[in-house]
């Protein structure tokens, strides 16, 4: 069948042009937003890695700062373990092991978790350093000052130790008056007033050495500072300086009289934290101030300082006992202003008559009453705490108790008994 064609071809039609794009602005807005909210969310992200990468640095620096902190307490409670350790004080250790024991737990606890160390070290490496904290050197440690020991008085009912009978022989004691402790050896010397001489005993009560035989008259006070020996004599009214080791006489000074450098009954002398000699003038009613040396340096006077006989230094206060007034201990300030007064004198008050005291580790007062026959224990305040000792002429007992001083846990007093003139108190 033949193709039919149309009669008329026409001229093609073109087609109708397409419409404007229809811009929604809500649309617009919408998409502007989302824009504007990557761009935030993508400045907040930089900010949360850099804070993150801080942090990060900060925790670990943490870490080294508690581990050297971990370090240093490890380190100091072993050295406080080996040096209580020699005290005998058992009860006193323990407790500062817990205390130790309780820091370092406290340390742990406080530290961050686990969880959050994951992106600066594993666990496991953390305990390796813990476990070597033991390996420190000790030697680059500063030294610990060794706690204060506080003598417990409550037990002091009997000298452990009682030597010295009346005589001149060696040995043998007539009226002696100080006593003090060489620091490195413990040996004690005491001043053996009538036989013009100091001997040196051992802690367990053992004669040991005699000197200044030669030089004293009637030796009074005696102190050891370093290598140096002080012994101040009320026969010469005047002051010695021995050395130590070999005990050699180095100088004298003083004669009786009233201007520097003369003394009329020198008592107890002392060493103040600016290292100078403090010598009660008694009979002058002053302390004299030299230095190591011997040399004068200043007088120190006060109206209340009536009879000075034994003076003792904290660190911030001087404690001087008189026997001039009522009040017999009268605390000073470094600088030589009275700060308050202490301890009544007199029959029947707190003391009776005193010649001598030391101060414990926690600035107790023991005084050595001589008219009462005893040893008594006063708070800082000026409060009874204990009483020691037991008056009289059989043996142990005391009878005009006179220089005393504390070694360790140890009491030392020398007393003018027939039977033993020095005393040592121990629990």
């Amino acid at each position: 069948m033949a193709t039919q064609f149309p009669e008329t071809i026409g001229v093609p039609q073109m087609p109708e042009p397409l419409a404007e794009p229809i811009i929604d602005p809500i649309a617009v807005q919408i998409n502007q937003s989302i824009d504007r909210l990557i761009f935030l969310l993508n400045q907040r992200r930089v900010h949360l890695l850099a804070t993150l990468r801080d942090r990060r640095e900060e925790m670990r620096a943490d870490l080294v700062t508690r581990q050297e902190v971990e370090e240093e307490l490890v380190g100091a409670r072993t050295l406080l373990e080996g040096q209580i350790k020699h005290n005998m004080l058992h009860s006193m250790q323990q407790k500062f092991v817990a205390e130790m024991e309780a820091k370092l737990a406290e340390l742990r606890l406080n530290a961050p978790q686990a969880q959050e160390l994951r992106f600066l070290c594993n666990t496991q490496d953390l305990e390796e350093h813990i476990s070597r904290l033991g390996e420190i050197n000790q030697h680059e440690i500063p030294p610990i000052p060794p706690m204060p020991v506080i003598p417990n008085y409550s037990a002091f009912q009997q000298p452990i130790v009682a030597v010295g009978e009346h005589g001149s022989a060696p040995g043998q004691l007539d009226a002696p008056r100080g006593v003090t402790i060489e620091p490195d050896s413990g040996h004690i010397y005491v001043a053996d007033n009538n036989n013009s001489r100091i001997q040196i005993f051992s802690q367990e009560g053992h004669h040991l050495n005699i000197f200044g035989d030669r030089h004293l008259s009637k030796p009074y006070g005696i102190l050891i500072h370093e290598d140096n020996i002080y012994v101040t004599d009320i026969g010469h009214n005047a002051i010695f300086l021995f050395k130590l080791p070999d005990l050699t006489m180095i100088k004298q000074v003083g004669k009786r009289g009233f201007g520097s450098e003369e003394f009329y009954y020198p008592g107890q002398p002392a060493i103040s934290p600016n290292q100078h000699l403090y010598v009660p003038d008694c009979n002058n009613h002053r302390l004299q101030i030299l230095a190591t040396n011997l040399v004068f340096k200043d007088t120190l006077r006060h109206k209340t300082m009536k009879g000075p006989v034994d003076v003792k230094f904290t660190n911030n206060e001087m404690f001087v006992l008189s026997r001039g007034d009522n009040l017999c201990i009268h605390v000073f300030t470094l600088s030589g202003e009275k700060s308050r007064s202490l301890l009544t004198r007199g029959i029947g008050m707190q003391v009776q008559t005193a010649n001598s005291f030391c101060l414990d580790g926690h600035n107790n007062i023991v005084i050595s009453d001589w008219s009462a026959h005893q040893i008594k224990v006063f708070s800082p305040e000026g409060d009874l705490l204990h009483k020691i000792g037991q008056g009289g002429h059989r043996p142990r007992m005391l009878y005009l108790p006179c220089g005393i001083t504390i070694h360790n846990s140890k009491l030392i007093c020398i007393s003018s008994n027939e039977n033993f003139g020095l005393q040592i108190f121990s629990d």
